[in-house]
């Protein structure tokens, strides 16, 4: 690049800085951030505890320690980690790691069972009063009013689920229901019928419209472009949303499993703190499974699209 043009651009760069003007609202908000953690940094107490250094790479290396299976610690041959870990997933590895892919699983198929048909609502661009700017002659006056009404709603409802933490509404169903596997399973697909119906409501309003217009212009009405054309364009997307989600739900699951059912997460608060070798070889094999999923995700999708 010849020193002209390198000249050029700077001219360019210094005139936009001089005249692009500067937005205070970020001005202004990044120094109320730097002022806050200056605050925090400064005026609260220590941040690190009240170990000294030496006592705290102390405790790291003891911790790094107790992750090694207790056999090898004994014996320092790795090959007496196999047994260990059979016989940790025989007596309630095995049991534990299927609850919480059955919880998981069970939670995101009713979820996204009950969003799909709520989607036609949930879309501004079909629940307004001309679906994608196409005027649909044959539908009544009252059925465009009710679209127009029920898209708010349902829209709100997402947003009510979405917002109610998944540990809350599982405490809640556990104290109706008593402990069994279906309060943590509604809760989970509660939680997500917010999250689905907000996401798989954004891959709806950011499609094409040319195969809709047609569709609702040849009278095929809003839920015939919907299941003619809209879902079947947005199918893949929805299952990266769909497997995504179920990842969530595994963690959480496994989270959930902490207020007393037999997931890894009761396990895993079992063997904190005592048995630290135990609580990482459980918490692989939750990460095993949706290792697992993803890859089954990528290939479905392939073969799909």
């Amino acid at each position: 690049m010849s020193a002209a043009v390198q000249d050029n651009r700077s001219d360019r760069i210094d005139a936009l800085r001089k005249t692009g003007g500067g937005n205070w609202f970020l001005r202004i908000s990044s120094l109320l951030v730097f002022s806050g953690i200056a605050w925090a940094w400064l005026g609260s107490g220590p941040l690190m505890g009240r170990l000294s250094a030496e006592r705290r790479w102390t405790n790291f290396q003891n911790f790094l320690g107790e992750l090694v299976p207790s056999p090898v610690r004994k014996s320092g041959n790795w090959s007496d980690a196999f047994p260990w870990a059979w016989e940790l997933i025989v007596d309630e590895g095995f049991v534990a790691l299927m609850t919480t892919f059955g919880i998981a699983t069970a939670a995101i198929i009713l979820s996204a069972v009950l969003v799909t048909p709520l989607l036609p609502l949930a879309s501004r661009q079909l629940s307004r009063l001309h679906p994608f700017e196409v005027w649909s002659g044959k539908e009544s006056k009252a059925m465009r009013m009710l679209y127009r009404a029920l898209g708010p709603v349902v829209r709100f409802g997402f947003v009510i689920a979405r917002s109610i933490p998944e540990y809350l509404i599982a405490f809640l169903l556990l104290s109706l229901l008593g402990l069994q596997v279906w309060p943590l399973v509604l809760a989970l697909a509660i939680h997500n019928l917010g999250i689905l119906g907000r996401l798989w409501g954004e891959v709806v309003e950011n499609a094409e419209p040319d195969a809709p217009q047609q569709a609702i212009g040849s009278g095929q009405g809003r839920l015939g472009a919907f299941a003619g054309t809209l879902f079947p364009m947005s199918f893949n997307r929805f299952l990266i949303y769909f497997f995504y989600r179920w990842e969530t739900c595994v963690k959480d699951a496994t989270v959930l499993g902490m207020l007393g059912l037999l997931t890894l997460g009761k396990l895993i608060a079992l063997a904190k703190g005592f048995f630290w070798d135990q609580m990482l070889f459980y918490i692989l094999l939750g990460a095993s499974v949706i290792l697992v999923g993803d890859l089954f995700s990528t290939f479905l999708r392939r073969k799909l699209r």
